[in-house]
């Protein structure tokens, strides 16, 4: 094993490949992994972002197994929330041959005092702990007077404020880190961070000059689709049918309540299909023993609340489906990429309905931001939450490549503007051809011309809308929803337009020849496009009141 002090050779592959190969069983990393683990082994800070299923626990655990000065393994201390993930890692590097353990609220004091005694002789080469032990200060004490080489912050997209996961117990951690009596190196993971995300993450753990390692987010097995649903019954018949037709395969439905999780399962088993639930109101016994089905193909589908999976090693879940809208494009990718972890295809649902935005603006509204004392911090926040729900929202709304979507988000670019394995692209794809078929030539329609549910969209119309709905936005400082947009820019003199003082904003009757369907057609591409947003009850919002509308 190498030394790992500074003046070592910086080449650790042979060693790297050798340690792999041994306690994993692999001949080879994936992706960027050895490169995060040679930073690492030569004191560099990193910022890993990796997709889920991309082995970022590797990335930590190897170095764990080298030598520190003197030939005496040093500590890696692992920082995360998710006390499944600790439980089940703790476990299998014991399997393996590392000697790890965990501190918990659980840990009696006998326990306590075993593992602090194992770490003194060199026994534990990974410790794993919650955020919260952090400000403990006999653990605070116990860790200024040992050798920690390593930090490895898990889910460390939840130190950024704004993001929907902060947890406040992260903000200690580089407070934590200067108590020591040396600095240790200190690496960050996250599997969804967009590069506000990222920023955020190097300030407030204070990473010195870190290795940036941001592993692509696409995930090229997974088939990415979204359902327009109306109303809990037809949810609950697209689940019970596609697990129907999937007999054997295993999926994770997840559900916005609890409740809710219970209620799908008993339909679920009622059409016949092996299902069970799984949330945090559960004992633990029952957990395990759900969990552990799961995990050994005893139990088919699993309807679950968005904790289930976190740190849950099961490779081979081939289908995942959002019963409602996660409040976030990183709660949905990160659920979203419980499938297909051994590569082979899987396809990722999303249902949806403007009830979810709805309920979004409403928790939104009501408790986003309530434990923040400054106003202007709880204004942020609510406008955080309310941007990445209006995300969302296009997504589930959205004429483009699914996949696309993902990857721009993230900061990605995709490789072309249809991917061909989204549902998006693949209807797109489908009616081409039964186009080609009807009018017997096979020519794509020009690439300016944009098709929302058949109907081709006037470039000029977009703008108009844009623009009016901009004006009415500067002159009364709120939306109308897309009825009386669309009766007010035909020029329409009824009460419900000249009520409201539409008729007197700029921009009235500027569409007058234009049909219903159309401008709503060319309102549902603004939504996509971003330019416009759905305020409080579905208004129409221009999403940069100050800015000139866009078109493309």
């Amino acid at each position: 094993m190498p030394d790992v002090s500074p003046q070592a050779a910086p080449d650790y592959t042979p060693w790297a490949l050798r340690t792999l190969q041994r306690f994993y069983g692999y001949d080879s990393f994936r992706g960027r992994q050895l490169e995060v683990i040679t930073a690492i082994l030569n004191r560099r800070d990193v910022l890993a972002v990796m997709p889920t299923g991309a082995g970022k626990s590797v990335c930590y655990q190897i170095p764990a197994c080298a030598a520190g000065k003197g030939g005496h393994p040093a500590l890696v201390l692992v920082i995360t929330p998710l006390r499944a993930l600790m439980h089940d890692q703790v476990n299998q590097l014991n399997a393996r041959g590392i000697p790890a353990a965990l501190i918990d609220s659980a840990t009696g004091r006998e326990d306590y005092t075993r593992i602090q005694q194992a770490i003194r002789r060199g026994a534990v080469r990974l410790l794993y702990v919650s955020p919260e032990r952090l400000t403990a200060p006999g653990f605070v004490r116990f860790c200024q007077s040992i050798r920690i080489r390593l930090i490895a912050v898990d889910e460390a997209h939840c130190v950024f404020q704004w993001g929907q996961d902060f947890r406040p117990d992260y903000l200690g951690i580089a407070d934590f880190i200067e108590q020591l009596p040396e600095r240790p190196v200190v690496a960050a993971f996250t599997a969804t961070a967009t590069p506000e995300t990222r920023t955020g993450i190097i300030r407030n753990l204070r990473l010195r000059d870190p290795l940036s390692a941001a592993a692509g987010f696409d995930r090229p097995n997974l088939f990415f689709d979204r359902r327009r649903v109306n109303g809990k019954t037809e949810r609950t018949e697209y689940v019970i049918d596609y697990a129907r037709r999937h007999s054997g395969e295993s999926g994770i439905v997840y559900c916005m309540s609890r409740d809710r999780t219970e209620e799908l399962t008993e339909a679920l088993k009622d059409a016949g299909v092996n299902a069970e639930y799984f949330h945090a109101r559960m004992d633990e016994t029952r957990k395990t023993r759900v969990q552990d089905g799961f995990l050994n193909d005893d139990i088919d589908v699993i309807t679950a609340t968005t904790a289930f999976g976190m740190g849950v090693d099961k490779p081979d879940v081939r289908w995942v489906i959002n019963d409602s809208v996660p409040s976030s494009m990183e709660e949905y990718y990160q659920e979203a990429g419980r499938a297909g972890r051994d590569g082979q295809p899987a396809t990722c649902t999303l249902l949806w309905s403007e009830f979810d935005f709805e309920l979004h603006r409403r928790r939104i509204k009501d408790s986003v931001g309530t434990a923040l004392a400054d106003e202007d911090d709880r204004k942020r926040a609510k406008e955080a939450a309310l941007a990445r729900s209006r995300a969302m929202e296009r997504y589930c709304d959205a004429s483009a490549c699914l996949r696309g979507q993902i990857l721009r988000y993230f900061g990605d670019r995709p490789e072309s503007a249809s991917c061909g394995a989204c549902g998006y692209c693949t209807r797109r794809q489908a009616a081409a051809d039964v186009r080609s078929r009807t009018d017997g030539h096979g020519g794509r329609a020009p690439s300016r011309t944009v098709v929302v549910e058949s109907m081709v969209v006037d470039p000029q119309l977009k703008t108009r809308i844009a623009a009016y709905v901009r004006n009415i936005y500067a002159e009364q400082g709120h939306g109308y929803g897309v009825a009386k947009i669309v009766n007010a820019i035909q020029g329409s003199r009824s009460l419900n337009v000249t009520g409201c003082g539409l008729d007197r904003v700029d921009g009235y009757g500027s569409a007058p020849h234009a049909t219903s369907a159309q401008i709503r057609a060319a309102v549902k591409q603004l939504l996509s496009d971003g330019v416009l947003v759905h305020g409080e009850h579905k208004a129409l919002e221009p999403a940069d009141p100050t800015a000139r509308p866009r078109t493309s």
